[in-house]
């Protein structure tokens, strides 16, 4: 069973350790990654904002998006 996750503060340190992490576990997936309104990260790819590889994941800063 894959559990899907959302990280809120994806551009934070601790967001871009919990993507990488999730990214690496095979019973975990990415659902979201949340920014604050206006962060320079909105929009971009979080798996390659946390380093990795894309996971095809865009951040947002809405919480309904």
């Amino acid at each position: 069973m894959t559990v899907p996750m959302i990280v809120c503060g994806a551009a934070g340190r601790m967001g871009r350790t919990l993507i990488g992490l999730i990214a690496q576990h095979p019973d975990a997936r990415l659902h979201a990654a949340v920014e604050s309104k206006g962060h320079a990260a909105v929009g971009s790819d979080a798996g390659s904002l946390a380093g990795g590889a894309p996971l095809g994941v865009r951040v947002v800063d809405d919480y309904t998006s």
